[in-house]
């Protein structure tokens, strides 16, 4: 039977951090992972991951899933989000885990959506810390993301009303946190065609082939670049979180079909 408790403790810069532990008592541990959700949901990803943390924890692995800074039951103000911070708590969450089950083998890291740029980016610069690096429906562009797209950048430059609307209520949209000053500047300096390379980590993406949100191109156009081996399983009509259109709780049987091969497969992989 799989236990499960809450755990507190706090980021590189004092960030309050909340999550919770996975583990199946009387089972040899034969590693450790921390999964790392999206932008905007909590460490449950709307029960996707609670699902994913109980079938790693019954293969053996411990678990530890945490609420992102200024999201769920963490502290921190989403108008202060940046990458670098949350591969911070990537890096905190994997420090307390391995503090708290005093387990020295193997960790990894899986990670969501918009945070998994972030995760590659914690791989790339702590490559001890990272044994295999899975990487669902991510988010590896930034740049693209927070400034080329914005009708409120004008080439490398913000708007006027983009910069008033920093001045004024210290961000420029709401999507879906509020993106501030910090990471409209961090994004420059994020480039995938470098971060990637330093990735020696074994690699699994995961991607939907129907993705909306975050292309299964991008998934696609650096998987050459991992410094590392790194594979692609697409998912043939997936939407982004491995689900049919407009199914945000998951209840669609094809969702839940696409979701249990996931789990699987990843599984696998950090069992291997």
């Amino acid at each position: 039977m799989v236990s499960e408790w809450e755990v507190r403790f706090r980021s590189l810069d004092g960030t309050a951090l909340v999550g919770t532990v996975t583990a199946v008592p009387g089972v040899a541990a034969v590693g450790a992972v921390v999964l790392v959700h999206g932008a905007g949901v909590t460490r449950e990803e709307g029960g996707f991951f609670t699902r994913l943390a109980a079938g790693l924890a019954a293969g053996g692995l411990q678990v530890l899933r945490f609420d992102l800074r200024a999201h769920g039951s963490s502290g921190g103000r989403a108008e202060d989000i940046t990458i670098a911070g949350v591969a911070n708590d990537i890096r905190a969450a994997s420090d307390h885990l391995r503090q708290l089950v005093g387990f020295d083998g193997p960790f990894h890291v899986v990670a969501a959506s918009f945070s998994g740029g972030a995760a590659a980016l914690h791989a790339a610069y702590r490559p001890r810390d990272v044994d295999r690096l899975v990487l669902l429906n991510p988010r590896l562009d930034y740049r693209d993301r927070y400034v080329d797209s914005r009708p409120y950048f004008d080439g490398d430059y913000i708007t006027a009303t983009g910069a008033r609307d920093l001045e004024e209520r210290g961000f420029t949209e709401k999507s879906p946190f509020e993106l501030g000053r910090a990471l409209h500047n961090e994004v420059f300096y994020l480039d995938p065609d470098v971060y990637l390379r330093a990735v020696l980590a074994p690699v699994l993406l995961v991607h939907g082939t129907k993705d909306t949100f975050v292309p299964v191109e991008s998934s696609r156009r650096y998987l050459p670049v991992f410094g590392g081996p790194a594979e692609l399983l697409e998912l043939d009509g997936a939407q982004h979180g491995f689900a049919v259109h407009d199914d945000p709780r998951y209840a669609n049987p094809q969702s839940q079909v696409w979701q249990a091969e996931v789990i699987e497969r990843v599984a696998g992989f950090l069992t291997v």
